[in-house]
Order: structure tokens, then sequence, then C-alpha cells
């Protein structure tokens, strides 16, 4: 892992059994090691409407800001732009939602946050993750080095 030869994938586990690896990804990413020297694996904008539509059906790690949050009963939809049908969705199920609420998160911290998301990249009304382990999405620092 430390050495950019895997990524960070819970695949159908209901949590990430070892949130070490997440650290050790981030080294390697950062750095630039393995697989993350290819444009492939590296992480997409959130914006990219084009990249993305590229990449449907695989799995991705994603970067942008949450533009708004939208708390339903069984979902919450954390939206990258205005327009649904073109710009990321990530959905995340009520379950995960209780998971990272009871970790301190919320909508309004979401809000207008920097993140980064991973999962498989679907098309439904438009591209959209569904995230249903809290640790598959990160919090990024602002530009001043606050979160």
């Amino acid at each position: 892992m430390e050495n950019g030869l895997a990524l960070v994938d819970p695949g159908e586990a209901s949590g990430l059994c070892r949130p070490e690896l997440l650290a050790l990804e981030a080294t390697a990413r950062e750095q630039a090691l393995g697989l993350w020297a290819d444009g492939r694996y590296k992480p997409a904008a959130a914006d990219d409407r084009d990249g993305l539509a590229r990449r449907v059906g695989h799995f991705v790690v994603v970067e942008g800001r949450v533009r708004s949050v939208g708390e339903r009963r069984q979902r919450t939809y954390l939206n990258f732009g205005p327009d649904g049908s073109r710009d990321l969705t990530i959905t995340i199920p009520k379950r995960t939602w209780t998971t990272m609420v009871g970790k301190g998160l919320s909508a309004a911290a979401l809000r207008d946050s920097r993140i980064r998301a991973r999962g498989v990249l679907e098309r439904g009304r438009g591209p959209a993750i569904e995230v249903t382990i809290a640790e598959m999405i990160e919090i990024l620092p602002r530009g001043d080095g606050r979160p």
C-alpha cells in the first residue's frame, strides 16, 4: 500500500476494518508512487463532467467542493453542482449517514467543504457514487489548511 500498489476499497464490508490504510494510500498518492503515477488512478475532479463520463462503471476517487446537501428520509445527497443530470452526486444511505452524524458530521459541516470520496461511479439521473461506509468520505483541508 505505501508503495502505491493498491488503493483502499472496502468492498462489501459495513465498515473499514483497517482505517490506517487510508493514511498509507495518502502517502503513496502524494508522492505519485505506483499506480498513483498513472492519471487513471489520480483523484478525478468532481466538476470534470467529461472526465467523469468516461469513468462510469469504474471505481474512482473524486475530489471536489460540496455545493449543497439534501437530507431526505432514506438518503442524504451531496451535490457538486446545480444540475443533477450532469453534475456529480454522492448518495449516502440513512444507516451510513447516521454513523457519520454520530462521528460529528452534519449537513452544515459538509456544505461548501472540499471532500474526497471513493466508490463505483454509476450513471443514474446523472453521475453518482453511493457511499455505504462513512470512512469513504474524507474532508479535505481548505487552501488555508483548515478543514
